[in-house]
């Protein structure tokens, strides 16, 4: 085979694994929307369930002197998972507190690194969650919570379903880092201006 044959060749192979590769990317970010989109609407109901139970609280207090006992444990218990979900959310849209003006003043392929040594950090964050939080459910989740007949394993699971998801999302995103070492493109403000601390 010839030389231009070989190189041909090549070339193929490479655009075909870059396609597939785009393929799987494009793949798991359609999973991974789909999952953002659910938690926000348990989020959205979580809130509203709050709001309708502190208010039926007020009305029970004041009108019929009469409070449930759970009427304080459960809206409790919904902050918990709305702020584990939000953790969550917080770290695909990159809406963590962050500290970007130095890290804005490095070249572009410092940034990229800086950004993907980060992800890992974050990564790491998100493992521990989902390791310690699972061995949380099985330690404490046979036991009661105080007002309802319920077991805690509903509470504690909201920081493992947490960890899990922050790993997705910064899989999700080191990926798209990687993939974009090659190049010297300014990165978007969307992708990688925000640096979660």
């Amino acid at each position: 085979m010839s030389g231009a044959g070989l190189w041909l060749g090549r070339t193929s192979f490479t655009q075909t694994s870059k396609n597939r590769q785009d393929n799987m990317l494009k793949a798991f970010d359609r999973v991974l929307d789909w999952i953002a989109t659910i938690v926000k609407y348990v989020m959205l109901v979580q809130a509203t369930m709050i709001f309708v139970i502190i208010c039926f609280a007020v009305f029970t207090r004041y009108l019929l002197n009469y409070v449930p006992s759970w009427s304080e444990e459960v809206p409790r218990y919904l902050l918990v998972w709305i702020t584990y979900l939000g953790a969550a959310l917080a770290v695909k849209y990159k809406e963590h507190i962050s500290l970007d003006v130095f890290f804005n003043m490095m070249p572009v392929r410092a940034r990229q690194v800086g950004h993907i040594i980060l992800n890992i950090l974050i990564g790491a964050v998100g493992v521990i969650m989902l390791v310690f939080g699972i061995a949380l459910v099985r330690q404490f989740g046979d036991d009661l919570m105080e007002s309802i007949a319920f077991k805690n394993i509903w509470f504690y699971l909201a920081m493992p379903i947490s960890g899990g998801l922050m790993v997705l999302f910064i899989v999700q995103d080191t990926w798209k880092g990687v993939l974009s070492l090659g190049g010297q493109k300014e990165p978007s403000s969307s992708e990688s201006d925000m640096v979660p601390i």
